[in-house]
């Protein structure tokens, strides 16, 4: 056999086979090692770039999940928030339809209580007028008992007929002289 050369340490080596390539087992493992690493690596970097690949294909689609569901959540919440907005809108003008109700019923109450405190203050007048005609009445009435009872009083003494029991007892309730004085005869 020839002499080749070691495909690990390219020393000059006799093989004791036609297909030995190495010149001893140390280099023959080596070799070995040395081609696992590669194939290693080569499939590391193949798999780092599909891993890549695939990790930023797989974050592209949940960035674009997130998109959506912050696009859907955004529209749920805008759509919450004018559903909201138009309830308090809707209820203010509710409450400012009640107020305005309130409000015409206490003008209407105010209005027929003006009308009626008018109208009592009309009576109260005419109350005080036939209050003041009446007294007038009355004192007048009074006078006119008075001066016939004083003229009773003159005619009973003038005939010397005595009053009547109810007649005396109407003149002493009333504070009067049942007798002429004896200087006014």
């Amino acid at each position: 056999m020839s002499t080749q050369k070691c495909q690990q340490c390219q020393a000059p080596f006799e093989p004791q086979r036609s297909t030995q390539l190495y010149c001893s087992p140390e280099c023959s493992g080596r070799a070995h090692e040395r081609r696992r690493r590669e194939r290693r690596r080569s499939t590391s970097r193949v798999a780092a770039k599909t891993l890549v690949a695939v990790e930023r294909a797989d974050g592209q689609a949940r960035l674009r999940e997130a998109e959506a569901t912050y696009d859907r959540q955004l529209q749920i919440e805008n759509s919450t928030a004018a559903a909201k907005f138009n309830n308090a809108v809707l209820e203010r003008d509710r409450t400012i339809d009640q107020q305005q109700t309130q409000i015409q019923q206490l003008y209407a109450v105010n209005l027929d209580m003006c009308g009626e405190l008018a109208e009592a203050k009309a009576e109260t007048v005419e109350g005080r007028l036939e209050v003041a005609r009446l007294l007038r009445t009355q004192r007048a009435d009074a006078q006119d008992l008075m001066r016939l009872a004083g003229r009773l009083l003159q005619l009973t003494d003038h005939l010397g007929i005595p009053l009547d029991r109810s007649t005396a007892d109407i003149y002493r309730r009333r504070g009067w002289a049942a007798t002429v004085p004896a200087g006014l005869r």
